[in-house]
């Protein structure tokens, strides 16, 4: 008998010393799988907030590409001479470019660039 219990207590302490192993493992998987998750979810968060700041960016950019045509239209029809290039924006770092050219045939283009930090939208109107 005192075999016997001498086994059983020996098996029970292996027992309980792998245990400790599999809670150390589980908990570092677990624990992993956390890190991981809150990586991806910082990730995804930051790309919407690019892709938001993007948006309002391109919008403006594209406002001011308009406003350089309209511009520059308005010196075409009323024969102004307006420095459409120095168009002034609420926003400093919105800026605008124009151009007007005329082809052998008498037609006249006008193409516009507008900026908004790095993203530039243009235009390109033919008369």
């Amino acid at each position: 008998m005192r075999q016997n219990r001498k086994t059983k207590n020996s098996k029970e302490q292996a027992i309980g010393q792998s245990s400790g192993q599999v809670m150390l493992l589980a908990v570092l998987l677990i624990g992993t799988g956390i890190l991981v998750f809150t990586s991806i979810s910082g990730h995804l968060m930051i790309q919407r907030i690019r892709m938001a700041s993007n948006a309002i960016d391109s919008t403006k950019a594209v406002l001011a590409a308009d406003s350089g045509i309209e511009c520059e239209f308005y010196n075409y029809a009323k024969s102004a001479n307006i420095n459409c290039s120095a168009l002034n924006f609420d926003d400093p770092k919105t800026s605008v470019l124009t151009s007007t050219s005329t082809d052998s045939g008498g037609t006249f283009y006008i193409k516009s660039i507008g900026a908004s930090n790095k993203t530039k939208r243009a235009f390109m109107m033919t008369l």
